[in-house]
């Protein structure tokens, strides 16, 4: 074995190593495209290392189809990575057609030496730094082609970042897309000046390097993933979560605080605890699974308080426990239990140390005040979530109607036309999030569908409305605040009325449609107007508010409708300030 096949066992270890960094070494793990590159680069520099050593033909040309891996596919994974990064559309035919293309090239050169069309003639020539000896056929040359095509298309994806028509990070689509343009030059190079030495796998390393560094930096600075960070560093909150058959699902850090023997506890397993108080919790959750069973209470919430470390003074804690029932589908049925676990003791010990029973009552109800409040605020941001996962979208129309809702509600509260409360303005912006809440009963053929809808598919969809105020009741039965639920309710139900009549579920009339829901009626469309969808591009915002303008008295209420289009100047300056206008139905 000479010093070049050392080097390039070298390369090829250092190659190895560095994907299986990506894997583990990555706080969220690299993305499947990420992943596949650097496995890509890993078996190409394999195949280099092993045609330096190559003792005949045969293993000549195996070693050689595994270094053409990276250069059939790695081009190919790049575009689909600066794709992916720019969040742009490319048609489905049109990837399948260049991955078959690929395909098919990399099968003739693995049968190249029965169907000699990527190579016309072999020869194996040993000692020497390029073994193979090679004369092209006419499939070679179409690669080529193929080649020029994906170099074409990352330029074009990264041009059109640059000049800010794609919300990415041009920095990380120009690294992408330069380390493709090198590969591509040195590989040219390599066979112009008729180099002997390959000079790709050097650079293949330098590219996995590059793309560890890459994947390092983005999840460094990953909002959502620090964030939630934050959130579960910051929790006070336990959770454990039971199956039908009580056995031990899941729990978080806090749980284990209170309970040390559930961080022992094998998932799908039944707790055996020696611990009294977590048999007493487990034995009170199989209580209330059977009472609720029993009266075929889906629905109901049990309460339970739980003294653990007892005996020890100093170390006693009091606990508050919920549990709640888990289901799933529309049915209702009960596929598992949900305990929390909320620390009482500073609350309860504050009771206990007080000398009057009113200053205790006052304690009470703000600390009961403050957990409905942030019970009100999670059920909001959860459900808002839930909407984004379901209908496929990148969350945007959530964001930007809630946006430009706040924005209308701000300076409606400063005018003199509308006497309405401070708590009813705020409910409104709270509200807003939740308006397409049910769209979580529309059929995914439905909702997904990449054109527009027949006149029986959005009879079907127009049943969001009336279920969001169904499922909007029952999520918010147990809040305190009356009047969000009142108004959450009705945007949820009346945001598709129009102020003629002819919109639904109710074809309710001008002043009859809640004034909540005429506010929302007024984001809802817009956003619709100025955003793309699957089936249309979007509309200037010029052509918008004239829309909007012609449909005063029509769709939406006239007085508020002018109050909206005087904002235009501001709703335009925050549509701007987002990323992402893309809406999905």
């Amino acid at each position: 074995m000479g010093i070049y096949s050392i080097v390039l066992g070298v390369v090829m270890l250092l190659s190895i190593l560095s994907t299986f960094a990506l894997v583990l070494f990555s706080r969220r793990g690299a993305n499947t495209l990420e992943i596949l590159m650097s496995v890509c680069i890993m078996i190409s520099n394999t195949g280099y290392f092993m045609l330096s050593c190559s003792r005949n033909l045969e293993e000549a040309l195996l070693s050689n189809t595994l270094a053409y891996v990276g250069g059939i596919f790695l081009p190919l994974l790049i575009v689909y990575i600066l794709i992916d990064y720019s969040d742009s559309k490319v048609p489905t035919w049109f990837s399948v057609v260049i991955l078959v293309i690929n395909i098919l090239v990399f099968i003739s050169i693995m049968l190249t030496d029965r169907f000699p069309y990527f190579y016309s003639a072999l020869q194996f020539n040993a000692g020497s730094y390029s073994p193979l000896i090679k004369e092209h056929g006419q499939i070679y040359y179409i690669r080529y082609i193929l080649l020029a095509v994906e170099v074409g298309l990352a330029a074009f994806f990264t041009i059109l970042t640059y000049l800010g028509k794609r919300s990415a990070s041009f920095r990380l689509m120009a690294t992408y897309a330069g380390s493709l343009f090198c590969v591509m030059l040195v590989y040219l190079g390599t066979r112009f000046f008729n180099l002997k030495i390959e000079l790709i796998p050097f650079f293949y390393l330098i590219c996995t390097l590059m793309l560890d560094y890459v994947v390092a930096r983005s999840t460094i600075y990953n909002v959502n993933l620090s964030v939630q960070e934050k959130i579960d560093e910051l929790s006070t909150f336990g959770y454990v979560v039971f199956d039908k058959q009580f056995n031990f699902v899941g729990s978080n850090s806090v749980s284990a605080k209170f309970f040390p023997e559930i961080a022992n506890a094998r998932i799908d397993s039944k707790i055996n605890a020696k611990d009294y108080a977590l048999k007493d919790l487990l034995k009170w959750v199989a209580k209330c699974a059977e009472e609720a069973d029993e009266n075929k209470n889906t629905q109901g919430k049990f309460k339970k308080a739980i003294v653990i470390n007892d005996r020890n003074p100093s170390e006693r804690r009091y606990l508050e426990c919920e549990l709640s029932l888990i289901h799933f589908g529309f049915r209702n049925h009960v596929s598992g239990y949900l305990v929390e676990i909320t620390d009482d003791t500073e609350q309860h010990n504050m009771i206990e140390s007080m000398s009057f029973k009113g200053e205790t009552l006052k304690r009470e109800a703000e600390r009961q005040a403050k957990r409905a409040k942030s019970m009100q605020m999670s059920t909001i941001l959860g459900m808002a979530a839930m909407i984004e996962s379901r209908d496929n979208s990148t969350g945007g129309h959530i964001n930007r109607t809630s946006a430009c809702v706040a924005l209308f509600v701000e300076h409606l509260r400063k005018l003199d036309d509308y006497n309405m409360s401070e708590n009813y303005w705020d409910s409104v912006i709270n509200a807003a999030p939740l308006h397409d809440l049910g769209k979580i009963a529309v059929d995914d053929a439905i909702l997904r569908k990449p054109s527009g809808l027949t006149e029986e598919e959005y009879e079907k969809m127009k049943i969001h409305a009336q279920y969001g105020a169904k499922i909007m009741s029952k999520v918010l039965e147990d809040v305190e605040d009356k009047e969000f639920v009142r108004v959450a309710t009705n945007v949820a139900h009346y945001h598709h009325e129009k102020y003629n009549g002819t919109g639904y579920p109710d074809q309710l009339r001008g002043e009859s449609i809640p004034f909540e829901a005429r506010i929302m009626a007024l984001a809802d469309v817009f956003d619709a107007l100025a955003s793309r969808r699957y089936y249309k591009e979007p509309m200037s915002y010029d052509e918008a508010f004239e829309l909007i303008r012609q449909e005063l008295g029509h769709h939406f209420d006239p007085h508020l409708g002018r109050i909206f289009i005087s904002l235009k100047k501001d709703i335009i300056a925050l549509y701007e300030s987002f990323e992402n206008t893309d809406y999905a139905r």
